[in-house]
Parts: C-alpha cells; sequence; structure tokens
C-alpha cells in the first residue's frame, strides 16, 4: 500500500453533499481528529438550510464551521471543502478507497472574489435575486448571502459574445478561461447526504397556477418572501402587487401521496410542519389578524411534541384547519382574488377567496441520484432514494459506503442530524485511531488586562434583520455611544457562514485597544461560544465578553411598540457595558480524560451505542436492569419494515457478548453519580445480593428505553378478544389467526389526549402492517381501522395505499366521539360515526385491537433525571439539549441520550440513535484533555465559617473542609451551577462569572438608566 493510500485511509472521509446532514456528519468526524472532505454539486454548500431563516439559530446550522472565523479557537477542524465536485467513480475496499472526482469550473477566482456584487449589476439580464424561483436568474449566481464559500459563481451557458462587463470586477475575480479539474482522494469511508429535491409544481398549473398566477407560490419561495435577505427583504407583500396579504392558504400533499405523474406516491413527511411553521410565523410576526388556512388530507406532525405545536396552533395561533381533497384555482378577475375550490370530507364542494396560496411542495430524490449511485456502486429503492434497512438504517449495500438525512428518503431536521452522526460514527470504524485532538493551538497570547482600564466595544450584530423590524439600532447605537468606558461602536454583519463579521469586530478589537465587548444581538445560549471565540482570537479572554439578547428579550415580544421596544434595547446594552466593565479573567484549564463510556440500558439503542464505541476500541460498561438483553424489542415481531426483529436482537446481543471491550453487568440499578465530563463516577448495585460497585468512565449514554401503554378500558384484560397491536403482531407472527375473522382497529388508545398529548409516532404504521398481515393469511377476513389521522410517513405510505386495495376499511373519527364499545361475550359491538357517510356505523368484531404508545418510564427515568441531573419534558421523556441542533446530546456535557428514553422509536430509529450517541460520545473520547471552562465557584476563606452548607448542598459532592478549617471547592470537578454560592448563608462564595460585583455592576446600570 502506498504511502498516499496509507494516509488517507488513516485520515480521511468524504462525504458527498454539503446540507445540513453533510455537514453534520463532517462536523462530528471533523471533533474526532479526523480529516474530512465535502464535496457538492452547487457552487455554494448548505443546501437548503440557509434559505429556511425560520428554523436555526446561527450556530445552529453546522455550516458556520466551515468558516476559519467561526470553529471554536485553537481547534483545527480538518474540513476541506469542494464545491461543484461529483463523483465519478469509486474503487477498492472499506478502509481503503479511491474516489475518482471532478469540479467544474466556477469561473470565478475564490480567492479574489470579495462577493461585492458588482457583477450582478453589470451582467446580462440585471441583478439577481437571493431566492431561488420568484425571480429572474442573472448570469452570475449567488444563492444566498449566507453561502459558502462566500463567492459567486457563472453560468457560462448564459454568458453571451459581449464579455466586456467582466471588468466590473476590481479584484480581477472572474475567469472565463477556468476548466474541469479531475481529481483522485484516498479514503477510508465515504457518506453519501445528497439531500433532496422540492417537486417541482409547474406540471400541475391547470390545478393550482402555479407560474400563472403570481400570488401562487411553494413553501420555499414563502420562507423567503418572509426572510429580511429575500425579494421583498422582509416585508410582508404578496407578489403580484406587493399589497399585505390578510387572507393565505396552504395546500398540503402537492406532489405527494398521488399515483398521478408527475407526482409521488409517498409521503414526503415535513411537509406538514412546514406549513404549519409559516403560517404560525406569518400571523405572529406579520400580521396578527391573517386569516391562515391549511389544506389537508391528513394533517402528520410526527417528531417529538410536535402533535403538542399542532394542538397549539390549532387552539391557540388560531390557525384554521380543513380537512378536504383541494381541486382548482383560479384568479376573481374583478377583485384579484384567488379562488381555491376544494371537496370537503361530506362531499360539499365549497370555494375559499384568498390573497394567497402556498403549496407544501414534497420532496424528490435528486436528479444526479442515479448516476452518484452508479459512480458508488450502491443500490438505490424504487423512489431514487439510497436503499437502506431496517436493521442497518444508514448502510449502503456496499460496505464503508454509508448514507444519511434525505438521501435515504424525505425526514426532518432532527432525523437527518442523528443519521448524519451515526453515519459518521459507522464511517469512522474503517479508520485506525488518530491523534488525540488538542486544542488551544495557534492562538494569539491573552493580553493581560487586569491594570487596564475599561475600553468597551459595542459591537451590533443583527443577524437575519431580525432587529431592525421592531427596534431602531440607530438610536441605540447613539445612547451606547454615550455610556462609561464605551470607547468603540460599530454594526458587524454575521451570517451562518461567519466570515467578514466576525474579522470586523476581531480587527476593531486589536485596533481600538478594546478590552471589552459587549455584542448586541441573539441569545447567549445561541450565540456566546461564537462570539467567546472570537474575542479569544483577537487576544481577550473568552471572558471579556457580554450579550444584549435583544433579538429574543426584546424586539421578537415587543413586536407591537418599537419605541418601547427601542428604549429597553438600550437599558439591555446599558446593563451589559455595566457588568462587563467588572469582568475577570476565567481560563480554560484541561482535565483528564477516562477513555471508559457507560451506557445505562441493553435495549436495541443501548445495545447498538455500546457495540459501536466497542469497534472503535473504547472500553464499555453496560448497565442493564433486567435480567436479560434486549429491552422491549424482544415484544415485537416485526419492524415497521416488516423485517423480523428477534434476529436483529439476537445477533446485536451475540457480538455485544462476543466484545472484549464490553463488560455487560445484568440485573443493575445506577444509584449515584458525580463528576464531569472526562471524570464521571457512578455507583451501581447488582444482582440479588445487591452489590455494590464504582464505575469511573468519561461519557455517559443514557439508554433505559420506555415502556408499553397498557389500556384503560374498551375491556382490555377483561375480555381476550382485545389486544394490543403489538399482542396482535406477535400472534400473527405464530401463524396464530382463530378468532380474526372481523377485526376492528382503533388508533391513538393512550396518545393524543389530555393525560398523553403526544402522538405515538409508530402506532398507525404498525396498525397498516398488522392489518396486511391479516389480509394475507386470512383474505376473507373484515379489518376496520379507526382513525383520526393516518400518519405514514414515506414508503410506509405504500403500504396504506395496498392495505386499502385489499379491502381494508379506513374510517375517521373525531376527539372528541372516539368509538364507543360493548362487551357481547364472544364478540364485541363497535359503534362509531363516520363524517363520510354522515351516520352511526355498527360493527360486530371478532377481534378489537388497540393501538397503544410507547410512553416513558416516568418512574424509573425520574430517579436517573435526579441522579445525572437531568430534566424530562412534559409527557415524561427524557430532554435534550436541543431538539434541532444536538438530539442525542442532553444538557449535561458528556452525557447523551439515545432510543426511546427520547421519545417513541421505531428500532431503525433507535438503533440509528444508538450509533448517534456513540459518534457524540466519540467526540469527547477523541480528544488528548478535556477543555473545561474555569466558570467554576471559589471560596473566600476568611469569611467561611465552616458551615458545611455548600457540602451538604453541591450535588456532586465537591467542596470539602481542608487542613486550614474553611470550604474548598477543586476546580476540575466543580460544574459551575452556583448552588454553593446561592446557599452559602456567609457569602462566602462567588460563581466565577457571576461574581456580586458584576451583578450589582448590571443592575445599578439599570438603575441609572431608569432613574
Amino acid at each position: 500500500m502506498s504511502d498516499a493510500t496509507q494516509k488517507g485511509r488513516l485520515e480521511t472521509v468524504l462525504v458527498i453533499g454539503g446540507g445540513i446532514a453533510g455537514l453534520k456528519s463532517a462536523l462530528d468526524l471533523a471533533e474526532s481528529g479526523r480529516q474530512v472532505v465535502v464535496t457538492d454539486k452547487a457552487p455554494n454548500l448548505g443546501g437548503y438550510l440557509p434559505l429556511l431563516d425560520r428554523q436555526f439559530p446561527t450556530n445552529d446550522c453546522q455550516i458556520c464551521y466551515l468558516s476559519p472565523d467561526m470553529a471554536p479557537a485553537g481547534f483545527d477542524i480538518g474540513i476541506g471543502v469542494m464545491p461543484l465536485t461529483e463523483v465519478v467513480g469509486v474503487s477498492g475496499q472499506a478502509g481503503d478507497f479511491t474516489v475518482e472526482l471532478t469540479t467544474k469550473p466556477r469561473y470565478i477566482d475564490t480567492e479574489l472574489c470579495t462577493a461585492c456584487g458588482e457583477c450582478l449589476k453589470a451582467a446580462p439580464e440585471g441583478a439577481v435575486s437571493f431566492t431561488p424561483g420568484l425571480d429572474h436568474r442573472s448570469t452570475t449566481c449567488l444563492r444566498y448571502p449566507q453561502a459558502v464559500p462566500q463567492a459567486f459563481a457563472i453560468n457560462i451557458d448564459k454568458v453571451g459574445q459581449d464579455t466586456s462587463w467582466i471588468k466590473c470586477c476590481e479584484p480581477g475575480a472572474i475567469k472565463l478561461d477556468q476548466k474541469p479539474e479531475s481529481v483522485k482522494l484516498n479514503v477510508g469511508s465515504i457518506i453519501v447526504a445528497t439531500g433532496a429535491e422540492l417537486f417541482d409544481p409547474t406540471p400541475l398549473s391547470d390545478y393550482f397556477g402555479y407560474g400563472q398566477f403570481p400570488d401562487v407560490v411553494t413553501s420555499l419561495e414563502f420562507e423567503r418572501i418572509l426572510s429580511p435577505a429575500g425579494p421583498t427583504c422582509g416585508a410582508f407583500a404578496r407578489p403580484s402587487d406587493g399589497r399585505r396579504p390578510t387572507r393565505i392558504g396552504w395546500v398540503q400533499c402537492v406532489g405527494s401521496r398521488t399515483t398521478k405523474a408527475p407526482g409521488n406516491p409517498y409521503c414526503s413527511s415535513i411537509c406538514c410542519m412546514f406549513a404549519m411553521k409559516e403560517a404560525a410565523w406569518a400571523k405572529e410576526h406579520f400580521a396578527s389578524d391573517l386569516d391562515a388556512t391549511i389544506f389537508y388530507m391528513d394533517i402528520r406532525p410526527m417528531g417529538k411534541d410536535y402533535e403538542q405545536y399542532y394542538q397549539r396552533m390549532k387552539n391557540d395561533v388560531g390557525v384554521n384547519f380543513v380537512r378536504c381533497r383541494p381541486h382548482t384555482v383560479r384568479r376573481d378577475e374583478a377583485t384579484n382574488d384567488l379562488l381555491l375550490s376544494y371537496a370537503t370530507e361530506d362531499g360539499q364542494q365549497l370555494e375559499a377567496a384568498l390573497d394567497m396560496l402556498v403549496l407544501a411542495t414534497g420532496f424528490c430524490a435528486s436528479k444526479e441520484a442515479v448516476s452518484t449511485a452508479q459512480a458508488l456502486g450502491i443500490e438505490l429503492d424504487k423512489y431514487n432514494f439510497v436503499k437502506v434497512s431496517d436493521k442497518a438504517p444508514v448502510s449502503t449495500s456496499r460496505e464503508g459506503v454509508y448514507a444519511c438525512g434525505m438521501s435515504t428518503g424525505p425526514k426532518d431536521i432532527p432525523d437527518s442530524l442523528m443519521q448524519a452522526s451515526a453515519a459518521a460514527c459507522l464511517a469512522s470504524a474503517h479508520l485506525t485511531p488518530p491523534e488525540p485532538v488538542r486544542y488551544e493551538k495557534d492562538l494569539p497570547p491573552e493580553r493581560d488586562t487586569a491594570s487596564e482600564t475599561p475600553k468597551i466595544g459595542v459591537f451590533v450584530a443583527d443577524f437575519g434583520g431580525n432587529m431592525a423590524k421592531y427596534v431602531d439600532l440607530a438610536k441605540v447605537m447613539a445612547a451606547a455611544k454615550t455610556m462609561p468606558n464605551v470607547c468603540c461602536v460599530e454594526e458587524i454583519k454575521v451570517s451562518y457562514a461567519g466570515g467578514q463579521g466576525l474579522t470586523q469586530m476581531i480587527d476593531s478589537i486589536k485596533a481600538s485597544g478594546v478590552n471589552r465587548v459587549v455584542v448586541v444581538g441573539n441569545s447567549p445560549r445561541t450565540h456566546g461560544k461564537i462570539y467567546a471565540e472570537a474575542v479569544r482570537r483577537a487576544g481577550l479572554n473568552r471572558a471579556m465578553v457580554e450579550i444584549a439578547n435583544v433579538r429574543d428579550q426584546d424586539a421578537l415580544v415587543h413586536r407591537d411598540a418599537p419605541e418601547a421596544a427601542t428604549h429597553k434595547a438600550i437599558m439591555l446594552v446599558r446593563m451589559a457595558v455595566g457588568r462587563v466593565k467588572l469582568a475577570k479573567p476565567i481560563y480554560v484549564h484541561a482535565q483528564s480524560l477516562d477513555k471508559t463510556a457507560l451506557v445505562v440500558g441493553g435495549g436495541v439503542a443501548g445495545l447498538t451505542a455500546a457495540l459501536q464505541l466497542a469497534k472503535q476500541g473504547i472500553s464499555v460498561k453496560l448497565v442493564e436492569r433486567d435480567k436479560q438483553l434486549g429491552g422491549m424489542a424482544l415484544n415485537l415481531a416485526h419492524t415497521l419494515g416488516g423485517e423480523p426483529v428477534r434476529p436483529i436482537v439476537e445477533e446485536l446481543v451475540a457480538q455485544v457478548q462476543a466484545s472484549d471491550k464490553i463488560e455487560v453487568i445484568l440485573d443493575a440499578l445506577v444509584v449515584d453519580h458525580k463528576g464531569c465530563v472526562g471524570d464521571f463516577t457512578t455507583g451501581v448495585q447488582s444482582g440479588p445480593a445487591m452489590y455494590y460497585q464504582q464505575i469511573k468512565h468519561g461519557v455517559t449514554i443514557i439508554a433505559t428505553g420506555g415502556k408499553a401503554y397498557k389500556p384503560e378500558g374498551y375491556f382490555y384484560g377483561k375480555n381476550p378478544a382485545v389486544m394490543t397491536q403489538v399482542e396482535l403482531g406477535v400472534k400473527l407472527a405464530a401463524g396464530q389467526t382463530d378468532g380474526l375473522d372481523t377485526v376492528v382497529m382503533i388508533q391513538c388508545v393512550g396518545s393524543r389526549n389530555d393525560a398523553n398529548p403526544a402522538c405515538g409516532r409508530i402506532c398507525c404504521r404498525s396498525a397498516v402492517l398488522n392489518a396486511l398481515e391479516i389480509k394475507r393469511k386470512k383474505p376473507e377476513a373484515t379489518v376496520v381501522v379507526l382513525y383520526r389521522d393516518m400518519r405514514t410517513p414515506y414508503d410506509s405510505e405504500d403500504n396504506y395505499r395496498l392495505a386499502r386495495e385489499l379491502g381494508v376499511l379506513f374510517a375517521r373519527y373525531e376527539a372528541g366521539q372516539p368509538p364507543k364499545v360493548a362487551d357481547n361475550g364472544a364478540t364485541m359491538l363497535v359503534e362509531f360515526d363516520d363524517p363520510i357517510l354522515g351516520r352511526t356505523v355498527d360493527v360486530e368484531a371478532t377481534a378489537l385491537v388497540l393501538s397503544t404508545p410507547q410512553v416513558a418510564d416516568e418512574e424509573g427515568l425520574e430517579d436517573l433525571c435526579d441522579i445525572f441531573k437531568l430534566q424530562q419534558t412534559e409527557t415524561g421523556f427524557l430532554l435534550e439539549e436541543h431538539v434541532k441542533v444536538r438530539p442525542v446530546d442532553t444538557p449535561e456535557p458528556g452525557v447523551f441520550a439515545a432510543g426511546s428514553v427520547l421519545a417513541p422509536k421505531s428500532i431503525d430509529e433507535a438503533i440509528t440513535q444508538g450509533a448517534a450517541a456513540a459518534g457524540r460520545a466519540i467526540t469527547v473520547l477523541a480528544q488528548e484533555s478535556v477543555q473545561v471552562s474555569g466558570g467554576v465557584a471559589k471560596v473566600v476563606g476568611e469569611m467561611c465559617a465552616a458551615c458545611l452548607v455548600c457540602v451538604r448542598a453541591c450535588p456532586i459532592g465537591v467542596p470539602f473542609i481542608n487542613a486550614d478549617g474553611y470550604s474548598q471547592i477543586d476546580p476540575e470537578k466543580c460544574l459551575g451551577c452556583g448552588i454553593c454560592a446561592a446557599e452559602c448563608p456567609a457569602k462566602a462564595i462567588q460563581l466565577q462569572g457571576y461574581d456580586d460585583d458584576q451583578i450589582m455592576g448590571q443592575t445599578d446600570a439599570l438603575l441609572e438608566g431608569v432613574l
């Protein structure tokens, strides 16, 4: 093997696709010490993500880390970017691939291009919009202002004979003589994250008027209309005449759930949430009196807490939901209204007058999917998405090649991120371990500002233009210039790509001698780390920055009172100035890292996590409270894809038991836990004798699962003819069809109600699969499914359609009118109101099947949350750090979660999350040492009375009374929670960053401004 091949095999993963999934997998790999190359067919990376301004705070979009200015200071992320690049061929095997790539010319030198936009003005056809599909595109194209790389590209096909316009480019970045380039890469593994494309509704123009009427737009186009970076610069105006719309309708399933070409038979999964989010945003931020109506067949909010969001939209926000079949759109020539005709459930033909119509278009496989698959040598499914299985949900048909995100089918953001982390984890297994990741290198020395008079720089960063809509930023900046110790006030432009705005701030800090920084912008929760890293690059300590959260705490909550919002913004800035001038340095310190992982829970998610960690040489302690491994999956017959579950579980168990890196502790309970990331100690009691042992470990993965809901009512447990879907699945797997002559299934038993407002996520699909199995084994059987909304995402819609074709009857019921059941002994009499027939229907059933959800094991999870200092959601499941950013991370550093402990999960989702949690854990374990921020508690010894209050109050047992007779806190073990400081009666404990003088300085500044 050549040196080049060996080097590539050891260090590099190729990620094909620069959307959210590709970028997330690349970042996870880079944080684990891997070298990554990201390619994308587009001129700029990011996919659809930067176009969705309402979805993410800045650093939630992993694209920001592709800019050196946005990566953690002192951390070489090792990500190479190759836009306009496609895979031509792949040879070799897992661990040693040779990939042939072709890069098309951009015709612009990215090293010279400043993205000034002069070419937009000079090029033929005039300026170009940032918004695809709303305005005519020009010869040059920059899809969005957050593009990476931050450079334009030229479509050579649109360049005419006259090229004199290129002289407009002062840096000389336009290079029309560029040629395609070919390159070969040696990589150890490949991740396919090519995403999907939006369905083009143009062929349906005769029905919906898209392309005929300018006020008919797609969901993505409407998203851009709401965006400050869009064609209307954030003004709420309809395209035809610029008038503010007061009636907007959303039509669901455009291009999805249809067998009529050019639409697709499958459900695109995320369109319902898109529509609700846009309707809510339009009402809340632009027009509270807006008449927003969603026209739908089935509403399908299936993600975590999505059902609760749907109920809020319907009951609190005032979004209208109309169940119907939309037909055609026409324009009223007299009023210029759009008229949408539709048929209701009871057969009425109605028409709605609208100012705008938004088409919730579905997703299709990318046009290059087939050629890319051929080049990679992998299989596609019948819809040209990458083919995966329930057993291996991110593995393709070729070993060493993995897939994630929408390349495997339409899915929402959390699922894409989880798959990305899982793919990164599996891809790493083909590489030899890298050198430990080191931080804090190549940084300028920190300035000693202790003896300097505070010189404060105030930087206004209105990301997305959200503040300027409701706050007079010019007044805020003018007021900031008059505040004590402020010597510099500037506005900076910060985008997803970071870049120039942060560079401007760093340069200003250096040039003006600023030693304290106030950023007027977004929440410190989402942006604090970014600005702390920026001031560190400027030579200041990370603690020398304070964020005035004008966006979240002011602009977005006082939209109806701009003058008051401006005054409040000035007060927030004044408080930030008062606090930051008293800031003291807080130093990052390195802490030893235990390379062992603790996995709590031996179900599918826990087994997968333990196995993936072990495959990468990490020692694992697997703790399971039952006397056998397997968890809830042992009670299941088939996956939602129809694969037998028991062989999957048995294979996982066998591999775990055979691994010399995994120690399994059965019949065990976690009883205590202390320490911090890299240095945890967890107490476990196991066996009949309750043997106690302490486990030292660096990371923790919680995968304790949920439990099956035991239904109340419907004579469950009293009549053997009444069973759950799980019990029916086991019966069918055993070949038993006795009693299944007339089967009635009732959906949403124990879910979508006051006691459990969440959707069970997998119940509809389970019902459809069992109904099909009954019809296959007993074609003469009658099967009736009573539902509220059938929720069958992606290709499970095929099974739903097939079930109807085979004679399974589906009848809907309203939440307030659930089916009634009478026990007739040998049969069950089921009575329900059919909205289509408009009458009550009775069915004498020989079997009644209840579709029940997975629910949280609240009692056991409550104990674990108390032990690990975690939180639960309102439905009892574990609360992750951020469902759309870090869906398997918890707020506790070094503690991750996977499987049904977070929310109801199918087998493939549990496997994905297990691998994702392992991948996230590896990003910690790959470090040479844990970099711990020094925001810890300190004791003023002469004030301490040794009363032991802090010793008793500390949740992890850090304080102790030292030999000198006063309390002492080990900074390497302190988590900086502040409980001891709050409890200390002598006020002898100060929490760094929250010292009394800083808080008082902030308060005094507020009072000075008010008085």
